[in-house]
C-alpha cells in the first residue's frame, strides 16, 4: 500500500520498452565485436606457364568436360591455380575455405584444410566425378553426382594428390596446415580478400600445386583494414 491508501499499480510501460536499454547494449557489443574484423586485401602477380610444343598438343582443355574442341594456349589463372591463406590466430574453424568441382575441374586445383578435419568438395558440375587419393587413407573412388559433395577425412602430412577416375584431366593437390584460419576469395586478375580477420598476427602464404610460393608474417590491428604489397610469384615448374 502506498501512503494514501491506494495500492500501488504495476509499471504500465510495455515490456518491449523496458528492455530497451538490454536490447541496445547487446547491439553494441555485437557491432563492436563485428568492427574488430577487418578485411586482408592483396594481390598475386602469376606468371604465365611457359607451355612446349608437345603440351600444346597432348594438353587436356579442362574447361569443357566432354573435351571435343581444341587446347588453348597455357595461361595463369589464379582463381583456379592458387590457395592464398592465412595461418594462426584463435579461429574455432577456418573461414572461407570452400573446394568444388566446377567447370570441369577443381576450383581451386591447390586445396587447404586442417589436419584431422573433413575436406569438403561439392560437385557443382553436370556430370559425375569419382575422387580419390591413394595417399589418403580410406578414399577410394565413390561417385559424386551433381549437386553433391565429398567429404574426405585429410591427416597430418602431405600435400596429397587428388584425381578423378573418369576424367583424367581432373587432378588437385591438398595442404594439411595446422592452425589455418582462413582461405581468401582470389579474383582472376590475381586479387584476393579475406572479408573479415580479427586482430592478430597471422603468416600469409600463397600455395600453389605442392609448393608454398610465397610466405610472409602480416599483422592486423583493430578496425584497420590491411592492404598487402604486390606478390610476384614465378611460372610453375
Amino acid at each position: 500500500m502506498q501512503p494514501d491508501g491506494h495500492e500501488a499499480r504495476p509499471s504500465s510501460l510495455p515490456r518491449t520498452r523496458r528492455m530497451a536499454p538490454f536490447a541496445l547494449l547487446f547491439v553494441l557489443v555485437a557491432v563492436s565485436a563485428t568492427a574488430l574484423a577487418v578485411p586482408v586485401r592483396g594481390k598475386v602477380e602469376l606468371a604465365a606457364p611457359a607451355a612446349s610444343e608437345d603440351e600444346a598438343t597432348h594438353e587436356f582443355y579442362w574447361r569443357v568436360w566432354n573435351g571435343v574442341v581444341d587446347p588453348r594456349p597455357a595461361r595463369a589463372e589464379p582463381p583456379r591455380e592458387l590457395s592464398v591463406i592465412l595461418v594462426g590466430g584463435a579461429a574455432a574453424e577456418p573461414v572461407g575455405c570452400n573446394h568444388s568441382l566446377r567447370g570441369g575441374d577443381f576450383m581451386p586445383e591447390t586445396m587447404a584444410v586442417r589436419p584431422g578435419t573433413a575436406l569438403r568438395i561439392e560437385n557443382r558440375d553436370g556430370c559425375s566425378h569419382e575422387l580419390h587419393a591413394e595417399d589418403i587413407p580410406d578414399f577410394l573412388p565413390l561417385a559424386t553426382s551433381p549437386g553433391n559433395t565429398r567429404d574426405i577425412n585429410v591427416p597430418e602430412g602431405g600435400p596429397y594428390h587428388i584425381s578423378d577416375r573418369l576424367y583424367a584431366h581432373v587432378r588437385g593437390v591438398v595442404h594439411a596446415v595446422e592452425d589455418l584460419a582462413a582461405c581468401a576469395a582470389v579474383g582472376d586478375d590475381g586479387s584476393f580478400v579475406f572479408e573479415g580477420v580479427p586482430a592478430g598476427t597471422y603468416t600469409l602464404q600463397v600455395l600453389r600445386g605442392e609448393e608454398v610460393a610465397h610466405q610472409a608474417e602480416v599483422s592486423v590491428s583493430e578496425g584497420e583494414p590491411l592492404t598487402i604489397d604486390p606478390i610476384a610469384v614465378g611460372a610453375a615448374n
